[in-house]
C-alpha cells in the first residue's frame, strides 16, 4: 500500500521517513500528507545522517528533496521534488521506498523543493576550479 512522507536523495540513496496512509493527515481536503517536516527530521533525529559524516552541519535544504502526498480525489500519489530528481533511477528509488504503484504516480516540481543552485556555483567560484 502506498505511503506518504518526506525524502532526500544523496549519493543515490533515499534518506527519508515514510508513514502509512492511516497515519497521515488531511491538512488540505482529500490530500493525505505525512506528519513529518524536513527541518524537524533533519535537525532533531539523532543519527539521521550517520551514514554520511560529510552531511554533519549541512542544512536540510542543501540536498535535493521532496515529499510524497496521496490524493483521494484521483487515487494517486503526488510526488513533489527537486527538478534534478526527475530521472528514472531516482523515481525508481522513490517508488520502492514509498511502496508506490508506478501507474498511480504524478511527478511534479515545486519551487519549495528546489535546491539553491546559485550557492553551489558560488562554492565552485571560491574553490578556484
Amino acid at each position: 500500500m502506498a505511503r506518504v512522507g518526506i525524502f532526500w536523495v544523496y549519493k543515490g540513496i533515499i534518506l527519508g521517513k515514510s508513514s502509512s496512509l492511516e497515519n497521515g493527515f488531511e491538512n488540505v481536503p482529500n490530500i493525505i500528507d505525512s506528519p513529518d517536516s524536513h527541518i524537524d527530521i533533519w535537525e532533531n533525529t539523532p543519527g539521521f545522517t550517520h551514514s554520511f559524516p560529510e552531511l554533519v552541519g549541512s542544512e536540510y535544504q542543501e540536498i535535493p528533496r521532496g515529499r510524497v502526498l496521496y490524493s483521494r480525489q484521483d487515487n494517486k500519489s503526488h510526488i513533489y521534488m527537486d527538478k534534478t530528481l526527475h530521472i528514472g533511477k531516482y523515481k525508481k528509488l522513490i517508488i520502492e521506498y514509498f511502496e508506490l504503484n508506478i501507474r498511480n504516480c504524478r511527478w511534479m516540481t515545486d519551487p519549495h523543493y528546489t535546491i539553491d543552485v546559485t550557492s553551489l556555483f558560488d562554492e565552485l567560484d571560491n574553490d578556484n576550479y
